[in-house]
């Protein structure tokens, strides 16, 4: 709980409010806080020296225990959007349209009091069978608003232990160190600040979405669509997954045919699936006009937003650049598709997905779970860098009561800062991917060398 102070002392079981910034002072506040999750950060990476030294899932799962239960106690951290859950699930039960009003609308109720001003205000973006889901734990426990915490978290914590467990299942199906794989995409911290303790849907997304894959894996592209059609039904972001591996289905059959019946067979059932879930819980489709409100919230992790207040300050031509950035990352996860004989599934699907999250309006710490977790268990170094040090990186970018550190750097500053790291990042990939196309060909052509030697 160091540096966060609830707006109202009924919004958790208890308060300690020595630790909240009005009484440690918010400098020195600021300051503890980022001291805690550094020694955090390095306890993790000495775990991952563990790692290469030969221990156990295990024994990993035991220290990710240790790091979960203070996380359990406390209210949730790093992000207010569990009350929002709250919130709009107790909504519904006001005569609330959740995609036309914001929770805000069904009066001062105690369900609503937690949630950010932002979002009590504003129609959500959740799918309808996940705002089904919520209504429904609202409903359960009464409109109570600790108990429908409580009970989120529980699906947090299970999610987390299910995950694991398909983890540890997906990185031996892989040929991967499965310890390499839990602690860089489950005992992670970034996964357990923004997983466990902030309750975010997308671990319970994350569920669907790697058992849609060890399914795929196992050559039941179907069921593996109908599962992340699943996950779609709680975060609209694993119907990336239904069009990747109809692609990757589509690529394995003989003839131009077959390819077109097995993509469109798959798109039938996984879209199919999502549409049919949606529709049936009774909110119809105007909701895809909020997928765009989170872009409300000029955030400098999205690089179009940084790209846009650099460009113009004071008028940034968001919407230009965002559709200029739409455009551009189509071209690229086209280009990715090519790379499923090659990369895998796995791969394709994770530069996917961040290719999606940066051309994205927004960016929040969180989303980088899911492509982080893909890359523990198929990436190549050069990702598994990229991985460690965006889990660290990101680690410092909220405060524990969810607002963005970045912009005690100054908004004209912080996203000139942003937009040159981007573009590090961007020729750092570049580069590491030509040096590792140019190792992949001249190990080719030395293994053809060997061959034709033996011959």
């Amino acid at each position: 709980m160091l540096g966060l102070s609830l707006p109202r002392n009924d919004l958790w079981f208890f308060e300690v409010t020595d630790l909240a910034p009005e009484q440690q002072g918010r400098s020195q506040a600021i300051v503890l806080n980022f001291a805690a999750l550094g020694v955090w950060a390095v306890a993790w990476l000495l775990a991952g020296l563990a790692v290469r030294r030969g221990t156990s899932v295990r024994a990993l799962m035991v220290l990710g225990s240790v790091w979960v239960v203070p996380l359990l106690v406390v209210p949730p951290l790093f992000s207010p959007d569990m009350y929002a859950y709250t919130a709009i699930g107790a909504s519904v039960h006001h005569g609330v349209d959740p995609y036309l009003a914001g929770p805000g609308a069904a009066g001062d109720i105690p369900a609503v009091r937690g949630a950010e001003p932002f979002w009590r205000f504003s129609p959500t973006p959740y799918s309808p069978p996940f705002i089904v889901f919520l209504a429904g734990l609202s409903s359960l426990f009464n409109e109570h608003m600790l108990q429908v915490l409580v009970a989120l978290r529980v699906v947090a914590v299970a999610s987390w232990v299910a995950l694991a467990v398909l983890t540890k299942k997906l990185a031996e199906r892989c040929g991967v160190d499965p310890t390499r794989a839990v602690w860089l995409g489950i005992v992670n911290p970034l996964m357990l600040v923004n997983g466990v303790s902030a309750g975010h849907n997308d671990i319970v997304m994350l569920v669907f979405l790697v058992a849609g894959i060890l399914l795929a894996l196992a050559d039941r592209p179907l069921l593996a669509v109908l599962c992340c059609a699943a996950g779609a039904s709680v975060k609209v972001t694993a119907l990336i997954a239904v069009f990747v591996i109809g692609v990757d289905y589509a690529r394995r059959q003989q003839g131009r045919l077959a390819q077109l019946k097995a993509l469109v067979l798959s798109g039938l059932v996984g879209g199919g699936a999502f549409v049919v879930a949606a529709q049936l819980s009774g909110y119809g489709w105007g909701w895809l006009d909020n997928l765009s409100s989170p872009g409300k919230a000029l955030i400098p992790l999205s690089p179009l937003t940084s790209l846009a207040m650099v460009l113009d300050p004071v008028a940034p031509p968001l919407d230009k650049i965002r559709s200029l950035g739409v455009l551009l990352g189509g071209v690229i996860c086209l280009v990715l598709l090519t790379r499923l004989r090659r990369w895998g599934l796995i791969r394709v699907l994770a530069w996917v997905i961040l290719t999606v999250l940066a051309v994205g309006p927004v960016v929040w710490p969180w989303y980088l779970i899911v492509p982080v977790l893909l890359f523990a268990v198929a990436g190549r170094p050069q990702e598994l860098l990229f991985s460690i040090m965006a889990s660290v990186a990101l680690l410092f970018t909220t405060f524990p009561g969810g607002e963005p550190t970045l912009g005690y750097l100054g908004w004209p500053r912080v996203f000139n800062m942003s937009l040159a790291l981007f573009a590090v990042l961007l020729i750092w990939a570049t580069a590491t991917n030509v040096m590792s196309r140019w190792r992949d060909e001249k190990r080719e052509d030395e293994r053809q060398q060997l061959t034709a030697a033996a011959s």
